[in-house]
């Protein structure tokens, strides 16, 4: 976005009551951020979420706000740049989460939000050693294997997934609860210096500038944490932890989740074991299994399997398999049973008894939350 686009885009954010929804959707309503700067305020309230008052806000306020704006861009550290929902650079996947930013703040290397490989490994502040040795395990892990690892740069398993993948040589995403330039936990200083100078990291945050690491914060940043990644590795949480608010938005957005299962009389072990129980998350057992299930490494014995398939194509299928076929097909991505059920207008038992017969043929495969996506 050019700097005068971005100015009356970043003015319209800084406007109180206006939030990551209502501005994309003013920017969407009048097709760009210039027509919906300058409407009137009958116009304005003409938008979906903008009342009049909002509208009568909007008009007073965004001179001064402007201004504000402008300030703030100029007055940003050179190493820190901002993307918002309409660049290129931002995260594909991140567009299609429920209420997505509408702006990102970032330091680093801004090409790694742009990632195919990219994992979420979350957990408990207060990790255990066994949360610490698995995390390090597939920190080194996905560093071999070129996997970018994303997490909420919190203390506990946050900070030792960043740690473990960066000093096993590979590359990861921070995304702070707090202001781009407000770095929560301070004794994570000297490592975010390491990691930006190094060009293997980034750090992101789509709060203003100055904004204070408040424990509301969080939870919403967890959207981002789970929204711009492929799963969601949940390490050790309570029953009632903030990981598993972040498993519940994966779930949502449907991402894959997996979990490391731990003894069940530990209360760092219940949040894991409770998805695994409900069928909500896999159990992963190692790294292997994760790269397996996603497809980004090949199964032990699967070589021939694989070249009979590229030699192939799909077996022969019904009138209902090939209608489902072609909704996971154009979704290019997984779907839950209800959008699918939608989209092809089959009852659900119907619905469901051919996307397991579509399994055995080993075409589709179901994910956690009744999640299914096509294999090829």
């Amino acid at each position: 976005m050019v700097r005068t686009d971005l100015e009356q885009y970043y003015a319209l954010y800084l406007i109180p009551g206006i939030g990551a929804k209502r501005l994309l959707a003013l920017s969407e309503y009048f097709g760009g951020v210039q027509t919906a700067f300058t409407a009137s305020k009958s116009q304005l309230a003409n938008v979906s979420g903008i009342s009049k008052q909002l509208a009568d806000d909007i008009a007073t306020l965004r001179t001064q706000m402007h201004d504000v704006a402008a300030q703030e861009i100029e007055s940003l550290p050179d190493d820190v740049a901002i993307i918002t929902y309409f660049d290129s650079e931002f995260p594909d996947q991140l567009k299609h989460i429920y209420q997505p930013p509408a702006i990102l703040f970032v330091r680093g290397n801004i090409s790694l939000l742009k990632s195919e490989k990219n994992l979420a490994i979350i957990g408990s502040r207060k990790m255990t050693d066994y949360g610490k040795r698995i995390t390090k395990e597939l920190g080194s892990s996905f560093a071999s294997h070129g996997v970018v690892v994303t997490s909420g740069f919190a203390t506990g398993v946050d900070t030792c997934a960043h740690e473990s993948v960066f000093e096993a040589g590979g590359e990861t995403i921070g995304v702070l609860g707090s202001g781009i330039d407000v770095l929560y936990p301070a004794s994570n200083k000297n490592f975010a210096k390491r990691l930006l100078e190094s060009g293997r990291g980034a750090i992101v945050s789509e709060l203003p500038p100055g904004a204070p690491p408040e424990a509301k914060n969080f939870p919403w940043r967890n959207r981002i944490v789970s929204g711009m990644t492929k799963a969601s590795i949940i390490i050790e949480s309570e029953e009632k932890g903030g990981s598993m608010i972040t498993a519940s938005l994966a779930l949502d957005q449907g991402r894959d989740i997996f979990a490391l299962p731990g003894d069940v009389t530990r209360p760092m072990s219940q949040g894991p074991n409770l998805l695994i129980y409900e069928s909500r998350a896999r159990l992963f057992r190692t790294s292997q299994d994760i790269l397996e299930v996603l497809g980004w490494v090949a199964k032990p014995g699967s070589f021939r399997q694989s070249q009979k398939r590229q030699a192939s194509t799909r077996p022969e299928l019904n009138a209902g398999e090939k209608k489902i076929m072609a909704i996971l097909d154009e979704a290019g991505e997984a779907l839950h049973i209800d959008a699918i059920v939608e989209r092809t207008g089959l009852e659900v038992q119907d619905a469901l008894v051919r996307l397991l017969e579509l399994e055995f043929k080993d075409i589709v495969r179901q994910m956690a939350g009744k999640h299914f996506s096509s294999i090829f």
